[in-house]
């Protein structure tokens, strides 16, 4: 990567990758979304009944926090402000046996041109910048061969016990997703927001791995009581590595 070069190569392939999700997302069906493998049943029918995409997500590694967003707003990209992301420092910290103290990892949100002309912030983009003391280039190699980060985020309109019960179910019985668990953020939108995380059963064929589902409110005593998937998303991580070593053999 050159020394005046924002994002590597490959970062720039990846973030290009994002955006063209996020806009053919709007028009694409649950079906599409989701990548269900079978027609039909609860799953994408109460997907497309009460949910909306609303982003996807990838995480990059700018040379600097200021020279990434600054090359984000020169592509038109429109970045909102960061904020740090606990969720996703955890989650690199427990991967990689880094200090959290030490690994400052920041979000954003992109606001692409839509194919209707609107412009929507459908894009999630969870920065590390080389120069934290975190970093070190086999995160780099790792996160760009695997994805761990990448999602696709549907928010659930009118988040009933009822419809939460019977979406998630659905989303664990008919489209493959195993429950990663949930989190609360008192600080986003005026009801604090709920997220759930889902990643694939690696047993089921498709490209897109992880989900989330985002919902207005506190709702700790619906996601409270969902046992964990903890074998199964240990096992589903574990074979995306094996995967992607035999591709690259």
């Amino acid at each position: 990567m050159s020394g005046e070069s924002a994002f590597s190569g490959a970062d720039l392939r990846r973030l290009a990758g994002a955006v063209g999700d996020a806009r053919s997302a709007w028009t694409a069906s649950a079906s599409s979304l989701l990548e269900q493998v079978g027609p039909g049943g609860d799953a994408l029918s109460l997907t497309e009944q009460h949910c909306v995409f609303d982003h996807c997500a990838v995480l990059l590694f700018p040379r600097t926090l200021d020279s990434g967003l600054r090359h984000l707003e020169q592509q038109g990209l429109a970045p909102l402000p960061t904020v740090p992301s606990t969720v996703v420092r955890g989650r690199l910290s427990e991967r990689y046996g880094l200090d959290p103290a030490k690994c400052r990892v920041h979000i954003t949100r992109l606001r692409p041109e839509l194919p209707d002309g609107r412009h929507h912030a459908s894009v999630e983009v969870f920065l590390l910048p080389r120069d934290e003391a975190a970093f070190d280039g086999r995160i780099e190699e790792s996160e760009a061969a695997h994805g761990f980060e990448q999602h696709t985020a549907f928010v659930c309109g009118r988040p009933s016990a009822p419809v939460l019960e019977s979406l998630v179910t659905a989303w664990r019985t008919e489209a493959g997703l195993l429950w990663e668990g949930g989190g609360y953020n008192p600080h986003e939108g005026p009801q604090g927001s709920t997220v759930m995380y889902f990643v694939r059963d690696h047993t089921w064929p498709a490209r897109r791995r992880r989900f989330e589902l985002h919902c207005a409110g506190d709702l700790r005593k619906f996601t409270t009581h969902i046992p964990r998937d903890t074998e199964a998303v240990r096992h589903a991580y574990t074979a995306w590595r094996r995967t992607e070593h035999v591709a690259h053999l």
